[in-house]
């Protein structure tokens, strides 16, 4: 068996059968062999980023100081620690989803198939639901008049709001859909892990998860990181009309708002990439081969339907959240000079040596 799909491990039985997704005339035993390479060195390079950002964040102290009150720094490493915990939790997954893509086999049993296919999801979405609470405290901070008010457990409200419908809602449907079955396969016995959905039932799904897992999330970052680069230019343009003399030259923008813009652009641009291909597969199969068949038509009666170029890809597609999840400590964590400083500025614990003298007697009964 050759299930490649693993977009919430849906699609791949979009229409009632998996063995439909099949490419028959496709020697796939390359490509099984290059996506788990691909799976194995994105596992590489995430988990250990990821885990060094949580043992970075959580040995330096995730808040600094006897206050009560959160400030927005600290806010903001508590969302980042978070996040490596997430997207650490999804690569976890990667060895099993890797030996399942490359045997087309589940040999982790029953239980394994649950409890990995539902962290699979839940992190996946719970990582976009942070990704834009982030976004959208960053705006309320620094372009409204509610930073005088805001506080830390407002905050909460949308994260409640985004995990409940954003996050459970998919995770439990998927679950209750899940199952762990054997296909006889001569001479062998094929055992799947998917969930089995009726085209009505998966088309509600994907539209539902499509909606709030990419829709809104990327519509909210993309709105609030536009404004926040509109106000600093604003006030930027009313400093500078209101000061005589400037160490800028005419028409240069400081550096601090290219620095804005640079970190701004990257993760709009990195979370789009990595989450766009994958979405538009899932939800845009036909129109994807309608276009492939009409750019590659005279080639793919030999292939079985799909296209080499477009086989890859999909798979590509599919590894792309995960690729997202490897790179997100970098984005968010590495280049964050506030995280830096708070890892790499922390006061060392110097050792104390005291000396203690003690009275000596040196009356003696002569």
């Amino acid at each position: 068996m050759e299930d490649f799909s693993s977009n919430f491990t849906t699609t791949s039985i979009q229409n009632d059968s998996y063995e439909e997704d099949q490419q028959p005339h496709i020697d796939m035993s390359f490509a099984k062999g290059f996506m788990t390479v691909v799976y194995i060195v994105v596992c590489l390079v995430g988990t250990p980023g990821n885990l060094w950002i949580i043992y970075k964040l959580f040995r330096a102290k995730l808040w600094s100081g006897a206050s009560v009150q959160l400030t927005v720094s600290q806010r903001s490493r508590i969302y980042i620690f978070a996040l490596a915990c997430s997207d650490m939790f999804l690569l976890l997954t990667l060895p099993a989803t890797a030996s399942y893509n490359y045997h087309g086999t589940w040999i982790f049993g029953s239980a394994a198939c649950y409890i990995i296919r539902s962290i699979e999801i839940f992190a996946k979405l719970f990582s976009v639901v942070l990704l834009t609470v982030m976004s959208l405290e960053r705006y309320i901070i620094v372009c409204t008049r509610l930073r005088h008010i805001y506080r830390a457990w407002m905050s909460l409200v949308p994260l409640a709001v985004g995990t409940i419908f954003g996050v459970l809602v998919p995770t439990i449907i998927h679950y209750f859909y899940l199952q762990h079955f054997s296909v006889p396969f001569d001479p062998d016995v094929t055992w799947v892990c998917l969930p089995l959905m009726s085209n009505e039932v998966f088309n509600l799904f994907a539209q539902y998860t499509f909606v709030v897992g990419f829709i809104i999330p990327f519509a909210i970052m993309t709105a609030c990181y536009i404004m926040l680069v509109r106000h600093v230019r604003t006030k930027y343009k009313m400093r500078r009309a209101q000061t005589t003399t400037t160490l800028a030259k005419p028409g240069k923008e400081p550096r601090y708002m290219s620095e804005v813009k640079k970190s701004i652009w990257r993760i709009a641009v990195f979370h789009f990439v990595c989450w766009a291909p994958f979405w538009g597969f899932t939800m845009l199969p036909n129109y994807i081969y309608q276009i492939d068949q009409f750019l590659h038509g005279d080639n793919e009666e030999e292939s079985g339907g799909e296209s080499i170029f477009l086989v890859y890809c999909r798979l590509v597609s599919n590894c792309l959240p995960y690729i997202n999840a490897a790179g997100n400590w970098v984005l968010y964590a590495l280049l964050n000079v506030d995280v830096r400083k708070h890892i790499y500025n922390q006061p060392k614990k110097k050792r104390k040596f005291t000396l203690k003298f003690n009275p000596v007697n040196t009356s003696s009964n002569c």
